[in-house]
């Protein structure tokens, strides 16, 4: 533009020039004209003075001859026959002549006698004859060769310096623009600079008041525009589901940190992009063509990278994109699949553990009351029998109940102040029968320790640990029992010394209805939950489990439960 600017002002100036010396070249000629003519006058009355007085043609020429270069004289008589002329002797007649035909007025023509340009003038004498004098214009014509010489050096300086003056003029006018350039640059970044008015230019004033009050308006759009997308972009890419958008090309255009993630999305590969270039799962490649053609929303479900997912897909018409756009919803189902696994296993499991007592007592049941056994000792045997199953799923259910209960995350503490070695001890001695019963010691040591908790979720914790290191104990064996600080945190260990657990098992044990020996927890009564209660119940308070056992040689079974916890 500075360039631009520069160059129309110099031509400009060129042509300011060119007419200033075309309009001095003809104003000087018309003056120079003017003065020779008055000149010219003035001869004419002079030499009629002394041709009057003279009345001799040759004296009066000879008295001239000093002028024949710039003066000639030519007298003529009344019929324009040239008596005598200063220069040459010419029978030419002159009677037709300009300068004859108009008496007194000056002509400026070219002579073809002397082979130059003259002014000539001519005036009537009193014996009917004609005096006329001319000088040639040629003695004014070096003068105007100077004048334009001088004017185009003069003109020349004169644009080198504009050139240079308009550089400087130019770059003045035009920092202001500069700097408001600069500022829209900002501007298009969101960022709003302020340009101040210039006091002594009130149009760029106008203009850069203008341009400030577009520049406000469009940097808060941009900033709007730009907040806007941030929240819509936080919310995109916190979804818990992946979100797809594909063009009527199927192009991708827009997808979430989701599917990122999922298909190692790359948007110099994949954005813009057929959607093959995202999608190379067969399932996801089928919904997409299926649903090309299908009003409807379709629903499939596909693995990737060891985990379950469902994807589904819709047709959508937008306001903004004029074109029917393909949404696909991505949702990670795994944790979903293996909640029905669980479930399944769980009534499963459950169904197949409460078969068995119900088989006993129903087998019990028919044997009474067939009277195929009558001995009383038989019957009663039975009957034990009946009321030794009925306990076994009494306790399953109940088992099962405490397991529903302590699986549920919304379940609130009922938290009050618990003297935790003061309830180990009562634990522990509802349990003397049960230990005795099996020649098995209960062993504890027990540092004063207080804790907010759940004086139940306490109780349920120890019965379970210390219930099964009694079942898997051995005949005169020893279960202990420590209770103690460890720094903020607060140790519980329950150790015994009886089977063990091979260490390939030792991962599944606290799953539900899982028992490294079935045939002993049967006939000992378990249930297979004790300790999956005690892993909820655990996961409640934040505390942290361990196991060490080995086989033949017994169990330890560490919580620590941490301070933040309480």
């Amino acid at each position: 533009m500075k360039r631009k600017i520069i160059l129309n002002y110099t031509l400009i100036m060129i042509f300011a020039i060119i007419l200033f010396a075309i309009g001095a070249s003809i104003i000087a000629s018309h003056n120079l004209n003017n003065v020779t003519e008055h000149n010219l006058e003035q001869y004419l009355d002079i030499v009629s003075d002394d041709y009057t007085s003279y009345l001799d043609t040759i004296t009066l020429l000879q008295n001239y001859a000093d002028y024949d270069q710039t003066l000639r004289i030519t007298v003529l008589d009344p019929s324009g026959v040239v008596v005598a002329d200063s220069i040459l002797i010419s029978t030419e007649n002159h009677l037709l002549r300009p300068e004859i035909v108009n008496i007194g007025e000056a002509f400026i023509r070219y002579s073809e006698t002397l082979n130059k340009r003259m002014m000539y003038m001519a005036m009537e004498m009193d014996d009917g004859g004609y005096l006329r004098v001319a000088i040639p214009t040629s003695s004014f014509i070096p003068f105007l060769n100077d004048f334009i010489g001088l004017s185009i050096v003069i003109g020349t300086l004169i644009i080198i310096g504009a050139y240079f003056l308009v550089g400087i003029a130019t770059n003045k006018t035009l920092a202001p623009l500069r700097e408001t350039v600069s500022s829209l640059s900002a501007v298009a970044k969101g960022e709003y600079i302020e340009r101040l008015p210039l006091e002594q230019s009130e149009e760029l004033n106008q203009i850069i008041n203008d341009i400030n009050d577009i520049s406000r308006m469009i940097a808060t759009n941009i900033n709007e525009l730009n907040i806007e997308k941030q929240k819509i972009d936080f919310i995109l890419n916190h979804m818990e589901q992946g979100l797809c958008v594909l063009d009527a090309n199927l192009r991708v255009v827009l997808v979430n940190r989701f599917v990122e993630n999922l298909f190692q999305f790359k948007p110099d590969l994949n954005l813009n992009k057929d959607y093959l270039y995202l999608f190379r799962n067969p399932v996801v490649q089928k919904i997409i063509t299926d649903i090309s053609s299908n009003e409807e929303g379709l629903l499939a479900f596909f693995s990737e990278n060891d985990r379950e997912y469902s994807v589904s897909a819709s047709k959508t018409k937008t306001s903004w994109s004029h074109t029917e756009l393909l949404l696909l919803i991505f949702s990670d189902i795994t944790a979903m699949k293996q909640i029905e696994t669980l479930k399944r296993d769980f009534f499963v499991n459950a169904s197949h553990e409460l078969k068995s007592p119900l088989t006993s007592i129903i087998g019990a049941s028919e044997l009474i009351s067939s009277n195929i056994v009558s001995k009383p000792e038989e019957i009663k045997d039975l009957a034990d029998r009946v009321l030794q199953e009925a306990k076994r799923m009494n306790n399953l259910v109940g088992d099962m109940l405490s397991l529903s209960k302590y699986e549920n995350p919304l379940l609130s503490k009922n938290e009050v102040l618990v003297e935790f070695d003061t309830l180990i001890k009562e634990v522990s001695a509802s349990l003397e029968s049960q230990a005795f019963s099996k020649k098995i010691e209960l062993i504890t040591y027990l540092e004063p320790v207080s804790l907010m908790a759940d004086y139940e979720h306490l109780t349920q914790l120890v019965r379970n640990l210390m219930d099964n290191a009694i079942q898997y104990g051995v005949e005169n064996g020893h279960v202990t029992v420590k209770l103690y600080q460890l720094g903020e945190d607060i140790r519980l260990e329950v150790i015994d010394d009886g089977i063990g657990i091979p260490k390939e098992y030792q991962t599944r044990v606290f799953e539900r209805f899982y028992r490294v020996d079935k045939a002993r927890s049967k006939k000992t009564g378990g249930t297979g939950l004790g300790l999956a209660i005690v892993k909820h119940i655990c996961a409640i308070y934040r505390a942290q489990i361990s196991l060490e056992s080995e086989p033949n040689k017994g169990t330890k079974i560490q919580i620590t439960i941490p301070s933040k916890s309480l």
